[in-house]
């Protein structure tokens, strides 16, 4: 069955929503950077195919941020009020695993405001129902403190095949890093991590403008 895809965040609940076992096509999801000087910067410290495990392939179409539903982690994605926004998304080629990477500049206190709200995600949308109807259920995912904050969650959603997705949410300084990744299986915190730790070092590696 070939996996069905939305865009952003609700992209990534799809895909774990539609993967089914064995192999999987990758369809083409959100890999766009906002214009402005800002998102050019931030563009250049996304992931590559070349940081990402073996299988994996950058996914080609743009789109635009849509709505989960729950207001944590929508902000988290949608980045109102950011200087800049860049967002990349890879899928793997023989199994339904997928990662998106989503980085916000968010000065003047936005970005510790908006990693606070999102923590909050498991408390306040434990339970809620997305725009299209459908049920998640949000649970705190344990993971070392990263940069000057961090959080974790895990969404579940209520279709019948759906699959977690993990989302990590780490603040350096005014610069949100998102992280969101679902495995091949039932939960892949693994990958999680791997993502996170990877991201977080090549954003200090890349100069910033």
């Amino acid at each position: 069955m070939r996996a069905s895809l939305v865009p952003a965040v609700a992209a990534l609940v799809a895909v774990a929503a539609a993967g089914c076992t064995g192999a999987a096509t990758p369809t083409p999801v959100a890999a766009a950077a906002s214009s402005g000087d800002h998102s050019v910067g931030l563009a250049a410290a996304l992931l590559t195919v070349q940081d990402l495990p073996l299988g994996f392939q950058a996914q080609d179409a743009a789109a635009d941020a849509t709505a989960l539903g729950c207001t944590g982690i929508d902000g988290v994605y949608l980045a109102t009020g950011a200087a800049g926004r860049a967002a990349v998304s890879f899928a793997h080629s023989l199994s339904p695993a997928f990662v998106n990477e989503t980085l916000t500049d968010r000065p003047d206190g936005a970005a510790a405001a908006a990693l606070e709200e999102f923590r909050a995600a498991a408390r306040d949308c434990a339970r809620f129902v997305g725009p299209d109807g459908t049920a998640y259920r949000v649970t705190t995912v344990s993971l070392p403190r990263y940069g000057d904050g961090s959080a974790a969650v895990r969404i579940t959603s209520g279709l019948t095949e759906a699959r977690p997705v993990e989302l990590v949410a780490v603040r350096v300084g005014d610069t949100v890093v998102a992280v969101a990744a679902a495995g091949a299986g039932a939960e892949d915190t693994e990958l999680t991590r791997t993502m996170v730790d990877r991201a977080l070092a090549k954003l200090r590696r890349t100069p910033r403008r």
